[in-house]
Order: C-alpha cells, then structure tokens, then sequence
C-alpha cells in the first residue's frame, strides 16, 4: 500500500510572500534596465536618447506649470500628455518594448535559477525565511515549475503590455480570497509559497 503524500508546511502569509517577491523583483528590475543599456545599438540609443529628451521637456513644463500657476502653462503640459509628437511616441515604443523585453528575459533567468538550484529558495524567500514546495511531494520545484512561475512574474512586472499588467493585478490578488494562500502561478505549476519558520 502507497504511503500518502506528506502534509506541507503552513502555506506563507500574503504580506510575507508579496515582500518576499518585492525583495526578488526590484533589484532584478535594475538590473534588467541596465542590461537594456548596454545591450542596445544605435537605433535603440537613439530611441532612448528621445525618451529622455520628451520626459525631460515633460517634467520641465509641469515644473514651470507649478511655479507660475499660468493657465497656459498648464495647457502646456496637458497638450503634450494628450497630444505627443508622433516621432516621440514612435521613440518611446520602441524604447519601453526592448527594455521590457530585455528585462523580462533577466527576470525569467534569474528567477528561475534561484528557485530551482536553491531547492525553492529565491532572494526574497531567503530574507523572509520562505521557501516554494512541488505539490503534492511537498519537495523542492523541479526546473519546469521554476520555470513557470517565473515566466509569469517576469511577464507582469517586465513586459509592456495591458493584458498581463491586468492578469498580474488580479492574480496579485488571489491569495487573499483562498485558504491556501496559492495565486494562479502556484495553480498552473502545482506549487506553494509556504513559511519555512512554521515547517
């Protein structure tokens, strides 16, 4: 007769895990964006040095808007949000999606390195002393559920689009409505963020 599956630990309380991620995504954001830099040609510089050119116009408008009080000044400044030069928003795509791009492949990297060389331990989980489980074995994640769960938090957090932006969002959310604490990444991967303290 087979032995049932082990009880996992206590799954991780929803603060602890999202300061856990937060503690994983942030530095990798950083690094992705720097990557971005120096990963990219001349067309993409030149994109970069076009963002930068429009941000700093922006961020100048709006700052003489402040000062004076002007109503033209404020007109300004809603007309270059509401009405952008066409070459700068064509710059600004082109920039926003090979930096997202870049970064979301350093995410997917590293974030799946960590989880599955560290048997289920990222940076984060490190900090706050959590750990992700297979289920139902309640081992350490093999590589393709590493794999999973970071491809959907890289494509959150990294990727320029409204879609996954939306589905993170809600997907944030998920762990406050079940007992179990999973969101969906948990679901599809067959996984569990759990308190190592607790195990």
């Amino acid at each position: 007769m087979a032995n049932p599956p082990p009880i996992p630990p206590p799954p991780a309380g929803y603060w602890w895990r999202t300061l856990a991620c937060l503690a994983d995504i942030v530095p990798l954001l950083f690094l992705g964006w720097a990557l971005a830099g120096l990963l990219a040609g001349p067309d993409e510089l030149a994109t970069r040095q076009a963002t930068d050119t429009w941000t700093h116009k922006m961020a100048d408008q709006y700052m003489r808007a402040l000062k004076s009080g002007n109503s033209r000044d404020l007109q300004a400044v809603i007309d270059m949000v509401l009405h952008p030069k066409e070459a700068d928003l064509k710059a600004a795509e082109i920039w926003i999606n090979f930096q997202g791009t870049v970064t979301f492949f350093t995410l997917l990297i590293l974030l799946t390195l960590q989880e599955w060389q560290l048997k289920g331990r990222t940076l984060g989980k490190l900090i706050f002393n959590l750990r992700t489980i297979q289920l139902p074995e309640a081992e350490a994640p093999g590589f393709m559920s590493s794999l999973l769960r970071s491809a959907w938090k890289a494509a959150f957090f990294a990727l320029p689009n409204p879609f996954f932006m939306i589905l993170g969002i809600v997907n944030f959310h998920v762990p406050l409505f079940r007992r179990d604490k999973r969101a969906w990444h948990d679901l599809w991967s067959r996984s569990q963020v759990v308190d190592n303290k607790l195990s």
